[in-house]
């Protein structure tokens, strides 16, 4: 049997378990949030990003040359996530700026698969 995609997470008392939301983008929850979920934010650099694309269900990982800018701006895009869902799991109004910021991430161009040098 297919093991399932997601990301393997820790708990603090050292338990693990697979995190599959279903969707890449909705893998971006567990690395911080707004509010009071800021302290365990861990997307700091564009390493991080480049970090949690690897471990994420982006298969194969292209090379990413990431910006500290795209690191920004990933963050923006969780946090709108992280409220868009939770008022939607709590059936209360979604804040159109969240709605709009999940918008002008989905309206880039998606990833181009490339050919490397060795044929990958």
């Amino acid at each position: 049997m297919e093991q399932s995609p997601g990301l393997v997470l820790r708990s603090f008392s050292g338990s693990t378990f697979r995190f599959d939301p279903g969707a890449l983008c909705l893998e971006l929850l567990p690395t911080g949030g707004p509010g009071e979920y800021r302290r365990y934010e861990v997307l700091h650099a564009p390493g991080d990003l480049a970090d949690w694309a690897e471990r994420s269900r982006l298969t194969p990982t292209p090379v990413l040359r990431i910006s500290d800018g795209e690191v920004a701006d990933a963050r923006r895009l969780r946090d709108a996530l992280f409220r868009v869902t939770t008022a939607r799991a709590l059936d209360e109004p979604v804040d159109p700026a969240d709605i709009a910021a999940v918008n002008t991430a989905a309206a880039h161009a998606p990833l181009i698969p490339a050919v490397g040098p060795d044929g990958a």
